[in-house]
């Protein structure tokens, strides 16, 4: 079979779930058993890995089944690229590092996005002996998991069956004729994608509490998926804690901590600034490679040919317009902490302003980003849809309420 021409055609091979779900994660496997082999030669793991890799990142393209699968298996394997990359290449070629990484390391990637593994204190305190970890008490039972995870599948449930009706066109024509009311369509999105990204995290969660802790966990180690972005005060706050934390290990280990040693390496002979300068284009790189995940996900599930004639770009822009967006906001800050009364600086109208400062900021970019989501219709095939029809059926027969839904119900 031709695969090349079966991309550039925009299709793809339709598996079965079952299938699809136990082949996709396998050249990542692959890659993390032979990362894991001791006193092995690194150049050999290093040649091995290419054709795992390529694998890895073509089988989005080649294989499709629901489309609540396609949404993971997508930004799943680019991100498993890009953290076997730094294994394998980066970490290796630029801090001397053997190409070797333990199972359990890997374990630790994976589940560090909602749960806490404690290492080894560095320093004694009243609390633990230097050299000791600390262990944490289990207060909480699997089934305080399943209350928040039904909560969060309701709400999914009840928002996904209003923003099903909202086509891209409808999204476009919000943006130009009704702002008003395309602020309550972003307000809502901030929300959905709140219960929907905590909804996995809950999931995650349920799983590790029955399958590895036995049924009880403590409520220390464990942390929200995705923190209410919305109703951060900076963009930097928004990217930094609230978003969701998936990828965070996998953004520190690749792409920010190698372009920060090659930028300081580069430039500390040639200004003192050098850290800064770093460290800045450190974060821009993770916003960068944040949207190339995303323009890999559209061009996987739309097909190459609607891809370059209709969304190319576009989630490269949001996202990098937000890594812009937020060293402004820095230097903003910066100044007005310098000139601005300490009382002044720290007063509730400023916080005002800075709230409206994301939520304009977002409003701006919004359709940047939904366009080809909305094209994808990636929130209309979920498995839970249960209040849908009833929804569907009530505004049918009020049509006062039919302005405020899209055209697609």
């Amino acid at each position: 079979m031709d695969f090349i021409q079966l991309i550039k055609n925009g299709e793809r091979i339709t598996l079965d779930i079952p299938v699809y779900a136990a082949t996709f994660a396998i050249p990542a496997s692959a890659l993390a058993l032979l990362i894991a082999i001791p006193n092995f030669p690194g150049v050999i793991k290093q040649i091995l890995a290419i054709p795992l890799l390529i694998a890895n990142i073509v089988y989005p393209l080649i294989f499709t089944s629901h489309p609540m699968l396609n949404l993971v298996g997508g930004p799943f394997n680019f991100s498993v690229n890009l953290r076997f990359l730094e294994l394998l290449y980066t970490g290796p070629l630029l801090q001397d590092r053997p190409v070797y990484a333990s199972l359990y390391s890997l374990w630790v990637d994976f589940w560090s996005c909602i749960r806490t593994f404690p290492k080894p204190a560095k320093e004694t305190t009243a609390d633990i002996k230097k050299g000791d970890t600390k262990v944490y008490k289990k207060d909480m039972k699997f089934y305080h998991i399943i209350t928040r995870l039904v909560f969060c599948l309701a709400c999914v449930d009840v928002l996904s069956a209003w923003f099903a009706t909202f086509t891209m066109h409808d999204i476009i024509t919000l943006q130009q004729d009704r702002s008003p009311f395309l602020l309550v369509l972003f307000l809502l999105a901030g929300l959905f994608l709140t219960v929907g990204f905590n909804s996995g995290g809950y999931g995650l969660h349920l799983f590790y509490c029955i399958f590895v802790e036995g049924g009880s966990y403590s409520s220390q180690q464990y942390r929200i998926l995705m923190d209410h972005p919305l109703v951060s005060s900076s963009l930097s706050e928004v990217w930094s804690h609230r978003w969701h934390h998936l990828f965070k290990s996998t953004w520190l280990a690749f792409p920010f901590r190698p372009t920060r040693l090659v930028t300081q390496r580069l430039l500390a002979k040639r200004t003192k600034y050098y850290v800064g300068i770093s460290i800045l284009m450190a974060s821009i790189s993770v916003f960068v490679i944040s949207g190339l995940m995303h323009e890999y996900m559209i061009l996987c599930n739309v097909g190459w040919p609607i891809y370059r004639r209709m969304f190319v770009g576009q989630q490269a822009v949001f996202f990098t317009a937000n890594g812009v967006g937020v060293i402004c906001e820095g230097i903003v800050k910066t100044i007005a902490k310098r000139v601005l009364p300490h009382s002044l600086y720290n007063s509730s109208a400023i916080r005002v302003l800075q709230h409206i400062w994301v939520v304009t900021f977002g409003l701006v970019f919004f359709t940047w980003f939904m366009e080809g989501f909305s094209y994808w219709g990636v929130y209309n095939d979920h498995p839970f849809q249960f209040s849908r029809p009833y929804i569907y059926g009530y505004v049918k027969s009020h049509p006062s309420l039919q302005p405020y839904f899209g055209s697609a119900y």
